[in-house]
């Protein structure tokens, strides 16, 4: 006899689980979700210390507000939802939203299991195209507004469906859509200006 398949928890059902007191089940949340719960935070503050303080709070408000989550919800959608919130929050104390940093964190400042491979590029000439196209991104990145910021990092770095994004945002789908659209055109004129197709 083969043996009987393990189940898996459901995001969802960890939650319920928090709910009921057990703990353990918000370090199960904590182990999927701090990788890339930091990799999307650290795009919207400017420094990594404070991307980790968005996280740890990020995760101590799902903790004291589970009751508050909808049955029928998304627990990733939740979640970013409270993240987004905090760096906003952080943002407006800081007034810092014109300077803020869009960039992947440096391996050093990312969880260990999530730092990426490690690449050694032999050809100094594309080296140095990579590092200039990632550059440009970057700076494309930064001239958005924060609201269209938000949509294109929720929905390209972070795979989030525009239903998701409208529940993460409270705004319409139409909306999330409109701004979607304005980034992309913004960022392929940045882009194009740079030299980059």
């Amino acid at each position: 006899m083969g043996e009987a398949a393990v189940s898996v928890p459901s995001d969802e059902d960890l939650l319920v689980a928090v709910r009921g007191g057990r703990v353990d089940s918000l370090g199960l949340l904590v182990s999927r979700w701090e990788g890339p719960l930091y990799r999307f935070v650290s795009r919207l503050v400017d420094r990594p210390e404070d991307a980790r303080d968005v996280c740890q709070e990020t995760f101590l408000r799902v903790l004291k507000k589970s009751d508050a989550f909808r049955d029928g919800a998304r627990f990733s959608t939740w979640m970013y939802q409270i993240a987004l919130n905090l760096c906003r929050d952080r943002a407006r104390r800081q007034k810092r939203w014109s300077h803020l940093v869009i960039a992947a964190p440096a391996d050093d400042d990312r969880p260990r299991e999530y730092a990426a491979p490690e690449h050694v590029e032999t050809h100094p000439e594309r080296a140095l195209e990579r590092e200039e196209a990632r550059s440009a991104v970057q700076s494309a990145l930064g001239r958005l507004p924060h609201d269209q910021r938000e949509v294109l990092l929720l929905k390209e770095y972070e795979g989030l469906k525009f239903r998701e994004i409208a529940d993460v945002l409270g705004i319409p789908e139409s909306t999330v859509k409109s701004r979607m659209y304005a980034a992309l055109d913004a960022m392929k004129v940045s882009l194009q200006a740079a030299g980059l197709r």
